[in-house]
This record gives structure tokens, sequence and C-alpha cells, in this order.
């Protein structure tokens, strides 16, 4: 009985030993399985043994690759004004009561009062201008009384006299396009005094190059 005992504690521990894993004893170094020697442990395919699938650490000589670093590239500072697609008007401004002295394109007092409005309208696009990013086009308009063709030319020299003046405000002269429309595109009704006060305007555009 005393040797059945002995054989039997003999067997338990056999089977104790055959059921430990391999890596009884090694340790958890860095989040993989490393031997008491504390060399790496691998599996059958060469690979390193990780503590848990959550193992985040990596390893060159498990033959891991760190993560490539992602530099973010500096962005030039850009104009408070958004940049948008080409030909977009940013700024209109209906000029309609501009008076002129009578029948031609001389600038009164008065009417350099409200250009000096219409120039602060403007001023924030100034950068854009000076960056050939923008350019502003500046449109005469007359009524219809008097020969069709005499008003297209009024209408001309009169959108260049206000091209002229925003100019001498500080405005690039070189970044403005002037034209003439004469008694075309009507806003109002010509056949009353106020809709003739109305159509005879200078209409400024900032446009997008």
């Amino acid at each position: 009985m005393k040797h059945s005992k002995i054989a039997l504690v003999a067997t338990l521990g056999l089977l104790v030993t055959i059921a430990l894993p391999a890596n009884a004893g090694e340790k958890k170094v860095n989040s993989y399985v490393r031997s008491s020697d504390g060399s790496l442990v691998r599996d059958s395919e060469g690979k390193c043994v990780r503590s848990s699938s959550k193992t985040t650490k990596l390893l060159a000589e498990c033959g891991d690759k760190p993560a490539k670093k992602v530099v973010k590239k500096k962005t030039e500072k850009k104009l408070g004004i958004a940049i948008v697609e080409e030909d977009t008007v940013l700024e209109s401004v209906v000029i309609n009561n501009i008076q002129f002295e009578f029948d031609s394109a001389v600038l009164t007092s008065g009417d350099k009062a409200i250009l000096d409005t219409a120039y602060e309208k403007l001023a924030p696009y100034k950068e854009l201008m000076q960056k050939e990013l923008a350019r502003i086009e500046v449109t005469g308009y007359t009524d219809s009384s008097g020969p069709e063709d005499y008003n297209q030319q009024l209408s001309e020299r009169r959108a260049s006299s206000v091209a002229d003046y925003m100019a001498s405000k500080g405005t690039d002269r070189g970044r403005m396009i002037v034209k003439g429309m004469g008694e075309a595109n009507p806003v109002a009704d010509n056949g009353t005094r106020a809709g003739r006060i109305k159509n005879r305007r200078v209409e400024l555009d900032v446009i997008q190059n």
C-alpha cells in the first residue's frame, strides 16, 4: 500500500509537469514573453510571442516596424477674404446718385463725397488686388435722353472719371477696367424723372481673377 501511494504521487507529479505550459517560469517584459534568460520567446513560425492581443509596444528585433510619424505641413496664411471661383463678383457697389456737371463727366464735390463712401466698401479688397487676385470693373450708364451714340461715349467718360477718382484715393488704376454701356440695361423707367436719375449710374464690381 505504501508503495502504491509513492507511485501515485510520482504519477501526479509527472502529470503536473506535463500540464505546465512550455513558457512556465518565463516572465513578461515590454508586453512580450521572454525566457528566464531574457531572450524573446518565439512561436513555431519564428514570431515573437505577445503577452496579450493588446500589445502595442513594438520591437525592431521582432520585425515590427514603427508607425510613420505624420508631419503636418505649415500652410501659408490665407487672406481674410476667401478665394472663390474665377470671375465671381465679390462685391458690387451701385452708385446711382452721382450727378456730374451738366452734360459732362466732371465730378461735383457732392459726387466725390459719395465716392469716398464707395471707396471704403472696396478697401477690404485692396490686398487681393495687390496680389492680382481680383480686379474692379467700373461700368457707366446713362438714361435714354439724347442720341444713343452720344450716350455711349458719355457713359465711358463718366466711368473713367470715377475710376480716376478712386485711383486718387489709393485704388490701383491698373487693376480697374472701365466700360461704358450708354442707355443699355435700365434699372428704372426712363419715362419719369426719378427713373432717369436711377439709370444715370456707375457700378463698381470687384471680380475674382
